[in-house]
């Protein structure tokens, strides 16, 4: 990802769909002062555009569970690598996420050796996320509740 990209990432969030899950102000002073410092590597959370068909699709980002203790703690899987994703209107419902979590499952765990699963932690009401994961290949491990974030599932796809 780079900062010419925060101006998509602000089209996105004002989408209802993503609206209803991600809860970030579609601005681009609020998206800049919140992402700028991930893309520039001052925040261990790595960010990625995906592409489809040479177009800008969706948003993925990854983060060790390690360094961020309390959400962690919530979630409650050692040595985790935790992602969060979304796609854009023009991408979604096409069978795409399940290939694109897939990959970038398979990317994440690469990157971070020492990690044993991938994790996401989906909204329990955000069937069609969680179904894009089971699609996958993670599989549903228990309820949990990460800080800010509504009642979700830890889904985990193992190395």
């Amino acid at each position: 990802m780079e900062l010419a990209d925060l101006a998509t990432l602000v089209a996105w969030f004002a989408e209802p769909a993503v609206t209803r899950w991600w809860n970030e102000p579609p601005d681009l002073a609020s998206v800049r002062a919140k992402y700028a410092p991930r893309i520039a590597g001052q925040v261990p959370t790595q960010m990625w555009i995906v592409e489809i068909d040479r177009s800008d699709a969706g948003l993925l980002q990854s983060y060790r569970h390690v360094d961020h203790p309390e959400h962690d703690a919530a979630v409650g899987i050692p040595r985790a690598v935790g992602i969060d994703y979304l796609l854009g209107a023009a991408h979604r419902g096409r069978g795409l996420a399940g290939l694109a979590l897939r990959g970038f499952a398979e990317l994440v765990l690469e990157r971070h050796a020492d990690a044993e699963c991938c994790v996401a932690t989906p909204a329990q009401t955000n069937e069609v996320s969680w179904r894009a994961l089971e699609r996958a290949g993670f599989e549903r491990r228990h309820a949990c509740q990460a800080p800010g974030e509504p009642p979700g599932w830890a889904y985990a796809f193992q190395r």
